[in-house]
């Protein structure tokens, strides 16, 4: 595995397990919502990201994104541990803002982020950069999502709409609270590439974003990109497996950084260690 991929996805475990440490002290006074798990992909989008020219519109869990974006997360997130609330520049981790940031825009509203982001592709359309737009299983629920796909198709809007299924919203898997939603034949119907991202395959993914991303930069029109993530922090109370959502994290480490079931775990994974 690339060596300069696995540093930024350290880094940002490093980053998360520090803020969980201080929700676990209850130090940190706004919600924070942990993607321990996610991190390989946020590291994909910032390998292949260009700096002042690309913007990224991230949604309600984006630490993962902001841990490695940011150009001081930990001051930012230590900010939120501040008794003067109402004071804070920052907005707040669902909000999050970082003055002449290449992060554009932070919704913690579901769906929200969808609009905006079309919005701000259509003043890089004429510009070399593209716009990242992240969200999640829960969200594409939204009919601005729909609204949003078929605009950037109109506009031929150079955006990828990254989509991490971790199968769950809120306190339902996706089975729980809907029909299942074929994106593939969604894309397909507006005419817009869909590409779908398994979990463990990473060397192929590695290479299938990067052409995506050439491709929306070369052609100027919306991509699709479905991410399969695994959010960890799952526990069981009661011999009923407990799903985690946001706060601190409950987790067993095998060392600093990697968890007890690390042969799961997404920083052992794409070490390459066997």
């Amino acid at each position: 595995m690339n060596k300069k991929l696995y540093n930024l996805v350290l880094h940002s475990r490093r980053i998360q397990l520090e803020v969980n440490n201080h929700l676990k002290d209850k130090k940190i006074k706004v919600p924070v919502h942990l993607a321990i798990g996610h991190e390989y992909v946020a590291a994909l989008v910032k390998y292949n990201f260009i700096p002042k020219n690309d913007k990224i519109i991230l949604t309600h869990r984006n630490i993962h994104y902001t841990s490695l974006f940011s150009k001081n997360p930990k001051k930012i997130y230590l900010e939120f541990a501040n008794k003067n609330i109402d004071k804070l520049k920052t907005f707040g981790s669902m909000n999050y803002y970082e003055k002449n940031s290449d992060i554009a825009y932070t919704s913690s509203i579901l769906g929200n982020n969808f609009s905006v982001a079309c919005g701000v592709a259509k003043a890089l359309k004429k510009k070399k950069g593209i716009t990242i737009c992240t969200t999640g299983d829960g969200a594409i629920e939204e009919g601005s999502f729909y609204e949003s796909l078929l605009l950037a198709k109109y506009l031929e809007l150079p955006i990828i709409f990254l989509i991490e299924n971790n199968d769950w919203s809120m306190g339902t898997t996706i089975k729980e609270r809907r029909s299942q939603i074929k994106l593939d034949k969604l894309a397909s119907s507006l005419n817009i590439q869909y590409f779908n991202f398994k979990r463990n395959n990473f060397q192929k993914n590695f290479k299938t974003y990067k052409k995506v991303v050439q491709k929306c930069r070369k052609y100027r029109t919306p991509f699709i990109c479905e991410f399969e993530v695994r959010t960890e922090g799952s526990y069981k109370k009661n011999n009923n497996v407990v799903k985690y959502h946001h706060g601190p994290m409950k987790l067993e480490m095998k060392n600093k950084f990697l968890l007890k079931d690390y042969k799961n775990d997404i920083l052992y994974k794409i070490s390459g260690k066997k």
